[in-house]
Parts: structure tokens; C-alpha cells; sequence
């Protein structure tokens, strides 16, 4: 659904979206508060519940909940629960999110011409469910006679509504979302409550923004101030779920929530194929099969065969890559062939319940990783401090779409709360925390170091250049710099910089297209010493 809300500026959006996403949105509004709070103004659907709440202002959370519910609901239930509250008092959000699982006992009948589909579709409606011989047995037209005669059916002018056995469950109390799996990327939910009782769930993957709404509508602070009371399993095989006291810890969660995001768009074969993996291998931390999915297709999976025997009959016989004369196969030592086989093309084997694994290099290597991409669920910014590169800044000024020529450092001062707007615009879903250090996957020793990078423009002795502002949780070795000089260097030219460079930024001469990268033999990444030529240590660099 679309709702247009207001806050400082009217905008559009489209209903449901993730969590991360609404963040953003509400970001782009002005709104920074956890539980973001906007007046609706306009929807787009003419028979929306959401229309009771024109003029209003509401939790957008709860919007968005409310726009997940009926997402799930066919249309004619969206259309019986939207005639239900033109006749009724439901003018709350609360109900409103209640009566999505409050359809049972409500029917529309716009077509009388077969009686006993009338009889049917009332059944359904105050049964939820038919078996195939109640389908035989039930007298569907006296069904629907008795209901018409013990119920008082409105006739409408687009049909006849009947109420027969219905009432409004109270399955959200206002404060606390019910269990919900709206998402088929959902691997797991963790069931959490606060000292009081009240219960929340996690959806994992998740990020900071679920978790952060999670810990506002509990009333706490910190993940530790929550028990995990139960771990609700979707897609996991049972060797890969952990149980409540493997995630009591916000670190603990980090980990096992970066496993589901590894593999939370494997299928049941890709699934199995990872159980199998992680029997064999005998790595079951959340780091190891968060590796291990990372790089399952280096691995030799074969759920057919249980021994040598049936490993050999399977690459000859079945695998397609040999033609072998039929009067040959009865004289193929195929425990031998597979023996010569594996010996040759991987670095360990062996057989598990399921079939067979090998790995084409040593099972050591994968246990090397220790979350260090992973994004934190949690932050404590005391811990971090700043450090940042610094490149020049080179701009093209159109002027009524004709090229005005470049400009540069000194020229673009007088445009830098414009390019800072317009930097922040660039944000993506996923960037919350990291910023682009959430694409970067070069080095772990970096990874573990910096904790975000975030493009900005400072002015220095009247030049504007463009910033990657970083928090460091310790000082980065000469090798490290390097290397983030070196991604970041990329990001300009390649990433991040050259969609940035595409999008113009209205100023009062015309457009400019702002280019954080350019091929000079004098442009460079630098550090705040080499730019300053090492007098720059303590200077307020405004951002």
C-alpha cells in the first residue's frame, strides 16, 4: 500500500518494507527517533483500513506492521475487513492490527446464482478450513440458510455482509508485535522478554534498526537486559540451531545472526548440503559454518553414495563425464577408481550419515574467520575513535545544459552544505552502522579495526575536500592504511564515487556533478598528517 506522511516535507511510501528501510525513509524526513511518529495524510487504496487514520498522526512501526498483516490477506478478506470498519467503531491502530487476524465469522456474498457455493463460502468463512469429506458431506445451502436465519445480514450496495460466530481477538496488545513471519528470508526468530514478561522476537537476519525497536518497545537499553526465552527455527538443520544460552550475549547474537544472513537464501538441497559439511568437518561454531556458507561450492557433496563401492559407480557410471563401453563396467574396480580419484582432487573425505564430503583445501582454513565482517547489532561509539583520508575534489558546473567547465577545491567551499546534503542522500539500506565498510571484505585485521567509513567534505584553509571519516576501535599498522586507502580509492572511482558523480546538485548557477576521484598524476589518497605535511595533529576539521 501507499500512504503519503508528513513531517517537515510530504513524500510517498510504499508499504510494507524492512525495518532498515523505514529507518532510512524516516532519516530522509528529519526523523531520527527509534520510533518514528508521522501524520498520515493521503492513501492511495480506496478500501485500505489505513483510511480510518487519515489526519492522524501514528507509529509508522505499527503502520508497517499493519501493512505486513495484509500483505498475507487475500482480497476478499482485505475488502470484508475494510467494509467491517466502515459500519464499526475500529478507528485505532491496535484494532486495526487486531482485526487482521479477526476475519473468522465475516462474509461478503455478492453472487446469489448458485446457492451452495453461498453455502460454501460461508462455511469457510466461520470454519477457516475444509477437509475433503466435510467438502462431500455438508449440506452447503442449509448451511447457508441457517446462518442467514440466526445472523441479520446488512445488504449493501455492493453486496450482502454477514457477521455469524466473529470477534475482534486482541492478539497485539498495543505495545509488544505478536510472532509474525513475513518474510520467506526469515531463518529464525529469538523470542525475548524484559524483566516484566513482555515478549519480542528478532528476526534473524536482522540489524541495528530491529534490534534498536526491539529494545524501545521492551523499554531497555542493552541487549543484556533481555532473557532469551526461546529460539523459533525455520530453515536450519537441526545440527545448526543453537539453544537460548548460546545467544544470551550480544556478541554471541552478532555471530549467529551474520550465519543466518549466510545463509538465508540456501534452499533445502544447499541446506542439507551445509549439514553435511559441517558433520564432516566437525566446525559448528557460528564463525565456522558462517565460513563454511560462505564457501560450500568448494566442497564435494554427494548424498548418494555411503562408501568407495558407490563413489566409484557414481562418477563412471552416472556423473555424464565418462564414456565407458557397457562390457567393460563389470571389470571396473570402482573402490579403487574412487580411492585414485579422491587421492587426486581433494585435500580431505570422508563419509557422514547423509553421503559423502571433500574439500578441495584444508579444513584448518576455514576456521581462520572470527566475525569480523559481521555487522554489530550493538554499538558503544566511547570505544571508537576517529581517524580519516582525505582526497581533492573536482566538480563540472552545467549551466542551462551547457558545460561551464570544472571547478575545484577553493570553488566549491561556497557548496558545501549543498554536496553534504547531498552525500547524505546517498545512503543505502545496510549502511546504518558500517557505512561502506559494510561492502568490504579485503582484510580481516582491517575489518576488525574499523568499524565504519563514512563519505563526507571538509573545508581546509579555504579548499573543500572529500573525507572517509572512519571509526577505529585501535590505531591502523602503516598496512592497514594501505589497504583502506586502497578500497576506498576504489569506492571513488569505481563504487560508491562514481554513481555520486552521476547525480547532479541543483545550485544557483545550474547543476554541478561532484567527483570525489579523478585520473590526475597529482590526485591521491591522504591522511590527515601527509595532507597537512604533518602539522595537522589536533586540528578541528569540521565535518
Amino acid at each position: 500500500m501507499r500512504i503519503k506522511v508528513l513531517n517537515n516535507r510530504q513524500n510517498f511510501f510504499k508499504f510494507p518494507m524492512t525495518d532498515a528501510e523505514l529507518n532510512l525513509e524516516m532519516r530522509r524526513l528529519g526523523i531520527k527517533e527509534t520510533v518514528p511518529m508521522c501524520k498520515i495524510v493521503d492513501v492511495l487504496e480506496d478500501n485500505n483500513l489505513m483510511n480510518l487514520l487519515k489526519g492522524e498522526i501514528v507509529n509508522m512501526d505499527e503502520v508497517n506492521f499493519l501493512a505486513r498483516r495484509l500483505g498475507s490477506l487475500s482480497a476478499y478478506e482485505r475488502n470484508v475487513l475494510s467494509i467491517y470498519t466502515d459500519s464499526n467503531c475500529i478507528a485505532t491502530m491496535k484494532d486495526l492490527i487486531n482485526l487482521t487476524y479477526s476475519t473468522q465469522g465475516l462474509s461478503l456474498i455478492t453472487d446469489f446464482s448458485e446457492p451452495e457455493q453461498v453455502g460454501k463460502r460461508l462455511y469457510m468463512d466461520e470454519m477457516l478450513a475444509m477437509s475433503e469429506e466435510e467438502e462431500k458431506h455438508v449440506n452447503f445451502i442449509r448451511f447457508a440458510e441457517k446462518t442467514f436465519k440466526e445472523n441479520l445480514p446488512e445488504v449493501m450496495p455492493y453486496g450482502v455482509f454477514v457477521e455469524h460466530g466473529f470477534q475482534l481477538q486482541e492478539v497485539y496488545n498495543g505495545k509488544t508485535f505478536p510472532e509474525y513471519f513475513y518474510s520467506d528470508v526469515i531463518v529464525a526468530a529469538i523470542e525475548v522478554q524484559n524483566s516484566a514478561g513482555d515478549t519480542e522476537y528478532l528476526y534473524l537476519p536482522t540489524d541495528i534498526c530491529s534490534m534498536n525497536k526491539v529494545k524501545a518497545r521492551l523499554g531497555v537499553l542493552d541487549y543484556w537486559e533481555l532473557k532469551v526465552t526461546d529460539i523459533h527455527n525455520m530453515k536450519l538443520p537441526d545440527i545448526l540451531v543453537p539453544v537460548p544460552e548460546d545467544v544470551k550475549e550480544i556478541s554471541q547474537l552478532t555471530l549467529f545472526n551474520e550465519m543466518c544472513q549466510a545463509v538465508s537464501r540456501f534452499d533445502e538441497v544447499q541446506m542439507k548440503q551445509l549439514a553435511m559439511v559441517v558433520e564432516f568437518t566437525g566446525h559448528a561454531s557460528f564463525t565456522e559454518v558462517t565460513s563454511l556458507a560462505k564457501n560450500l561450492g568448494e566442497f564435494e557433496v554427494n548424498p548418494f553414495v555411503h562408501n568407495h563401492e558407490e563413489y566409484g559407480k557414481f562418477w563412471v557410471k552416472e556423473s555424464g563425464l565418462f564414456d565407458v563401453d557397457e562390457l567393460l563396467l563389470p571389470h571396473i574396480d570402482y573402490a579403487s577408481f574412487a580411492a585414485d580419484k579422491i587421492a587426486g582432487t581433494l585435500v580431505a573425505s570422508g563419509y557422514v550419515g547423509e553421503g559423502f564430503v571433500g574439500a578441495t583445501r584444508p579444513l584448518a582454513e576455514y576456521q581462520q574467520y572470527e566475525g569480523e565482517f559481521a555487522d554489530p547489532l550493538e554499538l558503544d561509539y566511547d570505544c571508537f575513535e576517529d581517524f580519516c583520508l582525505f582526497s581533492s575534489l573536482i566538480a563540472n558546473l552545467m549551466i542551462e545544459g551547457d558545460d561551464a567547465g570544472n571547478l575545484y577545491g577553493s570553488d566549491l567551499t561556497q557548496y558545501k552544505e549543498v554536496i553534504t546534503e547531498a552525500i547524505e542522500k546517498e545512503e543505502c539500506v545496510g549502511e546504518e552502522v558500517r557505512g561502506l565498510m559494510h561492502y568490504f571484505d579485503k582484510s580481516r585485521e582491517v575489518a576488525a579495526k574499523v568499524l565504519s567509513a563514512q563519505p563526507k567534505v571538509t573545508e581546509i584553509n579555504g579548499e573543500l575536500y572529500g573525507v572517509l571519516k572512519c571509526k577505529i576501535s585501535e590505531p591502523l599498522t602503516e598496512e592497514d592504511i594501505n589497504v583502506l586507502k586502497e578500497y576506498w580509492a576504489g569506492q571513488m572511482s569505481d563504487g560508491w564515487g562514481e554513481g555520486f558523480e552521476q547525480r547532479s546538485i541543483d545550485v544557483d548557477e545550474g547543476e554541478i556533478y561532484v567527483s570525489f576521484w579523478n585520473s590526475g598524476n597529482h590526485w591521491s589518497v591522504m591522511t590527515e598528517e601527509e595532507l597537512m605535511g604533518g602539522q595537522a595533529q589536533g586540528m578541528d576539521l569540521r565535518y
